[in-house]
């Protein structure tokens, strides 16, 4: 990444490809603040040797490129990213832009929020065959409100970096209570069709 890294209040890791045979092409964000944010972010999309392919349209599955996000205090973000047009193929390095920024009072996390894949038997599964439904996870004391994906990958090209081909969203966001699970079974006609779920943090008004 280049140019805009390490500057307060937000750092940036963006890894093209995924060492581990995880999700490819995902921003880290992380909040070095003592206050929940949601931040805009602009990228723009470069190759290997650093120049910048002006012709290839970035999307978002989380949508930090349109403010939706929110990062709690002193925790972290992530989105996935899927690069279109010409140079596509050639995206290896982010410069990234802090656009804009509001402050939420949300409070920090306690604990990680868990997003899984679950099956018939709620048992987490990394099987897309066996993709029944998503189990949610709040650990901490306070509600929280999750926005909830399901992403879908073309098949591996060569060494290049997976690209996102399908994304849902759930219609509506998932308001956990504290200290909760959720499990949201799927419709039929979308089991088998996504190879990962994903989640992240909406601002919410607390009373």
């Amino acid at each position: 990444m280049r140019g805009k890294r390490g500057r307060a209040p937000l750092s940036f890791r963006y890894v093209p490809k995924a060492k581990d045979g995880g999700v490819d092409q995902v921003v880290t964000m992380q909040n070095h603040t003592d206050v929940s944010i949601v931040p805009t972010i602009r990228y723009v999309a470069r190759d290997i040797w650093g120049r910048e392919l002006p012709h290839v349209v970035i999307q978002t599955v989380h949508g930090s490129d349109r403010g939706l996000p929110l990062l709690p205090a002193k925790g972290s973000g992530h989105d996935i990213l899927r690069f279109d047009g010409p140079g596509s193929r050639d995206v290896r390095a982010l410069d990234i832009e802090l656009t804009d920024l509001s402050e939420s009072d949300h409070p920090a996390l306690e604990t990680e929020i868990r997003c899984v894949m679950i099956d018939l038997q709620q048992k987490a599964t990394a099987d897309p065959a066996e993709f029944w439904g998503i189990g949610l996870v709040n650990p901490n004391q306070f509600g929280v409100q999750v926005r909830v994906v399901l992403v879908a990958f073309e098949e591996g090209v060569g060494e290049h970096p997976r690209q996102v081909v399908d994304v849902v969203t759930l219609q509506d966001d998932v308001d956990m209570a504290s200290v909760s699970n959720e499990v949201i079974w799927l419709p039929e006609d979308v089991r088998g069709q996504f190879e990962a779920v994903d989640h992240h943090l909406v601002p919410q008004v607390l009373v």
